[in-house]
């Protein structure tokens, strides 16, 4: 688009040159003929005919860049969408041939292995929906006082987590100003995040404090970490970074995307802080009050 911009301030250039070249020549046609005043003329007019022209041709080439980026996005969904839609249709394909064959519990690890990757389909499916709606800035944040520990604890709790134990430390009456739905994604989706990126039985600690002005949310895991270079690439849309030993860790890659998204539309930040003994802390920072 700024090749379109440029070309088209040239071609306005060059009309200006031509107007002017076309009084220039009127005024030499007095001494030097005719024939001087035309072929400046004819130069000028052709110029101004060949910028206009290229003008008209990187009007037409340059790309719109939403179409662009919406023609990625695209694209990424398919390719996110493919392997929980593949392996419930597999599961589903094996059952049915198989299905007199099984024992009934055989049957319902089948229906749960179904139910599993249903469940990851309509995750993708919602996530990029909400990542859609973020970049054409359509989501409305309904900010309310809340106590960030009371929400914090009843999200925490129902998120699911493995087998990884967990603990909430909060303290009392901390307050800020959120939008209840949007907040309770996050915190879900950060417990998600530190339950996928760390050992199985791996405790995952969450704390909810003041830090002078600002309401302080901690998800803490014990897994590999992220490297400072790497640490921006987490926060990208369908990012595809993992840290070693989680290469194949499944996730369409948008759980922080729309965490941070989330956190910023509301006022706060989030940051990666290494743990002393290992692991990640991500920490959000909300305005405190209400």
């Amino acid at each position: 688009m700024g090749w379109v911009r440029w070309s088209l301030w040239v071609w306005l250039a060059a009309s200006v040159v031509t107007a002017v070249a076309l009084g220039a020549a009127v005024t030499a046609s007095a001494d030097d003929g005719p024939w001087v005043a035309l072929l400046i003329a004819m130069i000028s007019f052709l110029v101004a005919i060949a910028f206009g022209g290229l003008w008209a041709i990187a009007q037409r080439r340059a790309p719109d860049v939403a179409l662009v980026e919406r023609a990625e996005t695209a694209s990424r969904m398919a390719h996110e969408l493919r392997n929980p839609l593949m392996s419930v249709k597999g599961l589903a394909s094996t059952g049915l041939r198989l299905f007199d064959q099984m024992s009934d519990d055989e049957r319902r690890e089948f229906f749960r292995l179904i139910d599993e990757e249903a469940s990851r389909l309509k995750l993708v499916v919602d996530q990029s929906a909400a990542a859609l709606a973020v970049d054409a800035d359509r989501i409305a944040y309904d900010l309310r006082p809340e106590d960030l520990g009371t929400l914090v604890e009843d999200v925490v709790w129902e998120s699911p987590h493995g087998q990884h134990p967990m603990s909430v430390e909060a303290e009392p009456e901390v307050r800020a100003e959120v939008d209840r739905t949007r907040m309770t994604e996050v915190i879900a989706g950060l417990v998600d995040n530190a339950s996928k990126y760390s050992p199985p039985d791996a405790p995952i600690d969450v704390v909810v404090r003041t830090d002078d002005d600002d309401a302080v949310l901690e998800v803490m895991d014990r897994g590999p970490g992220i490297p400072l270079d790497r640490q921006e690439d987490v926060f990208e849309r369908f990012t595809r970074w993992r840290p070693a030993g989680y290469e194949e860790t499944p996730g369409a890659g948008l759980g922080l995307f729309l965490s941070r998204a989330h956190v910023a539309a509301q006022g706060g930040r989030i940051e990666i802080v290494d743990r002393e003994d290992g692991g990640s802390i991500l920490r959000v920072r909300l305005p405190g009050g209400g």
